[in-house]
Parts: structure tokens; C-alpha cells; sequence
């Protein structure tokens, strides 16, 4: 699988505006992967996650306030890069998680807050299924649900957590008419599997952070007004915004009715995403007992 991620890679460094410095943060990465593919320990790849950080850190070496540009171009490298690495290839998807995690550890005081990081996905957060501009950059559905399941795993694991992110996929895949608003470049059908893959990436991946934030009950604590319409549910539910043990109910409920709304290809993820919140349930119930 690396060779094809780093050919797919490869195809990334073409790219019209890709420039020198992008393209040293791609080779890092490419580096990183064939290594792996040589060694597929979990030592290798904790070795190979401090490996790829030590790289970034090296293009950026002594960061300053000042200097944030850079940040932004290296953020913008990466989510290419992330969007590229298939949703179901969990060793190079884990690597750039780790790597980032390891960059956080950094003792750099700049590099602990991944300074920049949630306003640059923020900027490129543009659903194809929904949103489709020729003039500018957009990924290709595939890509689409790449990028999720990274951002999912990032969630997942702690190391860069920011509830829109898992709040909007999950509305629009699990709570609003799938047949509705597909404007992007994708027929309605093609909308709705990627709209509820995207979502099981988040339930997959981030379902014990998720309930325990349902679980507080989050969603009552929100007192701006722009935040809970942000946070609000999609038309099918009517319960309120943010988390609560009410939405984790019904997106429980959804995965099992969606099997007739979408294709065979999307029912493994929802397998999935409905175990994952099944042992996530029964984990916090051994905790209790």
C-alpha cells in the first residue's frame, strides 16, 4: 500500500502551487511510509512517527510569533497529504496522528498548541458534497472521507480536538435528508454514501470521547447564541444542540435504519461505527461496576 500512497503522492507534488517547501514536508512523509512498509512493528512506528516530526520541525527550526506563514503553509501540506491516505489504511493514517502528537510533545512552546492548525482546516473545511467551486481548491469525495478519518482519529486520540468538526459530519450524515442539498460535483446517491461514511469515520474512531461528552451532557452549557445554532441537529432530530445522551441515542437508532438508504458498499462502515459505540457503552459500564 505505500507504494501506491507514495505514487499518489507523487501526483500531489504536480500540482499546480505546490511549491518547494510543500514538497520537502511530502518527502518526509514519503520517506516514513516506505520505511514502514519495510517494518510493520509498532515500535517502527512509533520510531518513524518521531522521525517525521523531527523533519517537519527541521523546516521550521526556530519558530517565531512572526514567522506563523510558514505554519500555515505546513498545515496546508499536510491536510493534502492527510486527504490522500486511504480512510482504511490505519497504519499511515496512525503515523500522521502520532506524528502530530509528537510535535505537540515538542518542547518548543510554539509547536505544542499546533499553532494555526484548527483555523487553516477550518479555511479548507469545504464539503464536496455540498459545495463545489471549479476556481478553487476542493477534494474529490474519496479524499473527502480521507481527511474526516484522519481529523476523526486526531479527535479520537486526543491530541487535536475541536467538536464542530465531529458535530457537522455527524448532522449532515446521520440527521438531515440524504437526498437533500447535493449540489456538489456527485449525484444524490454518491452525496448520501459519502455523507454517512464521513460520519461513521467519527463514530469509528471517536465514540468513547464523543459519549463521554454526551454523557456531561455539553450541549446544555452552550449559552452563545451563533454556537448553538452551529451546534444544532439536522431536520430529523428535534433534541438540542451540541452533545447529549439523547443525540448519541438517536445516532445509534440512525445507523441501523440507514441500511436501505445507502449502497452495500457503505454497510461495513456502519458495522462498525455501531460496534464501536456498542464496546464504548460497555467499557464506561465495567468502569461504573
Amino acid at each position: 500500500m505505500a507504494k501506491q500512497l507514495n505514487a499518489d503522492l507523487d501526483l500531489l507534488l504536480d500540482e499546480e502551487g505546490f511549491d518547494d517547501y510543500k514538497e520537502e514536508m511530502v518527502n518526509v512523509f514519503q520517506s516514513a511510509f516506505t520505511a514502514l512498509s519495510d517494518n510493520v512493528s509498532t515500535t517502527s512506528l512509533e520510531q518513524e512517527a518521531e522521525r517525521a516530526a523531527s523533519g517537519l520541525r527541521d523546516l521550521i527550526p526556530n519558530p517565531k510569533p512572526d514567522e506563523l506563514g510558514y505554519f500555515e503553509t505546513l498545515w496546508h501540506g499536510l491536510i493534502l497529504v492527510a486527504s490522500r491516505i486511504p480512510h482504511n489504511d490505519d497504519q499511515s493514517q496512525t503515523l500522521l496522528v502520532k506524528t502530530l502528537q509528537v510535535l505537540r510533545g515538542s518542547e518548543s512552546s510554539m509547536w505544542k498548541n499546533l499553532p494555526q492548525f484548527s483555523e487553516i482546516l477550518r479555511d479548507h473545511w469545504v464539503d464536496p458534497t455540498y459545495e463545489w467551486h471549479p476556481e478553487h481548491e476542493c477534494l474529490k469525495l474519496h479524499q473527502w472521507l480521507n481527511l474526516n478519518s484522519f481529523v476523526a482519529r486526531l479527535h479520537g486520540s486526543g491530541v487535536f480536538t475541536r467538536n464542530s468538526f465531529p458535530l457537522w459530519q455527524l448532522e449532515q450524515g446521520l440527521e438531515d435528508d440524504l437526498a437533500a442539498n447535493a449540489k456538489g460535483d456527485c449525484s444524490p446517491a454518491e452525496a448520501a454514501d459519502n455523507r454517512v461514511a464521513v460520519a461513521c469515520e467519527y463514530l469509528i474512531h471517536t465514540a468513547p470521547a464523543l459519549l463521554r461528552e454526551c454523557l456531561l451532557e455539553t450541549g446544555d452549557n452552550i449559552t452563545d447564541e451563533a454556537l448553538r445554532r452551529s451546534y444544532a441537529g439536522g431536520v430529523l432530530f428535534s433534541g438540542g444542540p451540541g452533545f447529549n445522551t439523547e443525540r448519541w441515542g438517536f445516532w445509534k437508532r440512525r445507523l441501523g435504519e440507514l441500511r436501505s438508504s445507502v449502497s452495500e458498499g457503505v454497510a461495513p462502515a456502519l458495522d462498525r461505527a455501531l460496534h464501536s459505540m456498542k464496546a464504548s457503552a460497555a467499557a464506561l459500564a465495567e468502569t461504573i461496576d
